[in-house]
């Protein structure tokens, strides 16, 4: 009998975590997107329309030239440890996911990636390319006639291979029986992850009588499934298995990352908050130069008739006359402006 471990994050397991997965939970893990494009067409699938199609993002970064430089800087910017491929599925643009993975190990021998796929186009060719190109971990959604390529990849290579599947509400019976062949071909790992409701999902979900916890995002009735499924799972096999609410992705998978890569681009003037977001002051001045009276010319920056500086000088801004906007920017590419008003 195995035991049930509820981690902090909020991630129950039976068993151990897969190496991904522990990363992900730190905020150590990049997500590269290869491609939006996928072989099949699951009504569940979250993806936004804007991601339904061939485009390529590094993190929240999209990336129209890929080459050597922008992937080496936009890891560094993270402070990453591993980096997770997804898509879509990946092997449909094989060439583009194993020059990325070979890129990355070439640079980083230690970093740990993992890949999703469906599984659908792969061979022991495919299979052979991907792991000299450096690939750690392999993760197979499978539809049930291609459970077989995840014995395949067990079979063909020295990568960790597992599953990873939603939890449709419902579906116990079925994951089960998916979990028992995993244990008996050996398989690293199963996870399964809570349903989500996304723009793009929400009508198929709910036409196939899903229904909306009342966070607006999960499924009423997956986290049940999933838990079911390890309880049994504790008792009857020798597989690990991962259950990862929405909540993880969220609190943890996205923000850590923000924050470190928030702390890695900050400018000298620029805090950290605790949420990942950059906050400083903004003056609008037709003077800037008189400024430099008050404040230390390296904790400022000028643009037009706009100052950026720390809100370690605010008060000294405010008994000078000015007036004083508090800014709070996400580390994003976009730079989002989420957080304005006046300084009093």
């Amino acid at each position: 009998m195995s035991t049930i471990k509820n981690l902090p994050t909020g991630s129950i397991v039976v068993g151990k975590l897969p190496k991904g997965c522990e990363l992900c939970q730190r905020g150590r893990k990049s997500i590269i997107f290869v491609t939006g494009l996928c072989p099949r067409k699951c009504f569940y699938c979250p993806l936004s329309k804007e991601r339904r199609r061939d485009v390529f993002i590094i993190n929240e970064k999209e990336v129209t030239e890929l080459n050597e430089k922008i992937l080496i800087s936009e890891i560094l910017k993270s402070d990453s440890l591993g980096v997770g491929i997804t898509g879509g599925d990946p092997l449909v643009k094989l060439d583009r996911t194993l020059f990325t993975i070979r890129v990355l190990k070439d640079y980083f021998p230690d970093m740990h990636i993992h890949l999703y796929t469906t599984g659908i186009t792969l061979t022991k060719t495919i299979l052979s390319k991907l792991e000299k190109s450096g690939l750690d971990e392999l993760r197979i959604h499978p539809k049930p006639r291609n459970w077989r390529k995840i014995e395949l990849a067990l079979k063909e290579s020295n990568m960790e291979v597992g599953a990873e599947i939603p939890a449709l509400p419902g579906s116990v019976e079925e994951i089960k029986i998916f979990a028992e062949y995993l244990a008996d071909i050996g398989a690293h790992f199963l996870n399964i992850n809570e349903l989500e409701f996304s723009e793009t999902n929400a009508l198929a979900l709910l036409q196939r009588g899903y229904r909306m916890n009342d966070d607006y995002i999960t499924a009423k009735g997956s986290r049940e499934t999933a838990i079911r499924v390890l309880e049994w799972a504790a008792h009857h096999l020798d597989l690990n298995i991962h259950f990862c609410p929405a909540v993880v992705k969220d609190r943890y998978q996205t923000s850590l990352r923000l924050y470190r890569k928030a702390v890695a681009i900050a400018k000298n003037y620029q805090q950290v908050t605790d949420e990942g977001l950059l906050r400083y002051l903004k003056v609008v001045t037709k003077n800037p130069e008189k400024l430099q009276q008050i404040i230390p010319k390296s904790l400022l920056e000028v643009k037009e008739n706009k100052v950026y500086t720390s809100v370690f000088f605010a008060d000294r801004l405010i008994k000078a006359g000015y007036t004083v906007y508090l800014v709070e920017e996400s580390p994003t590419p976009q730079r989002q402006i989420l957080n304005i008003g006046k300084y009093h």
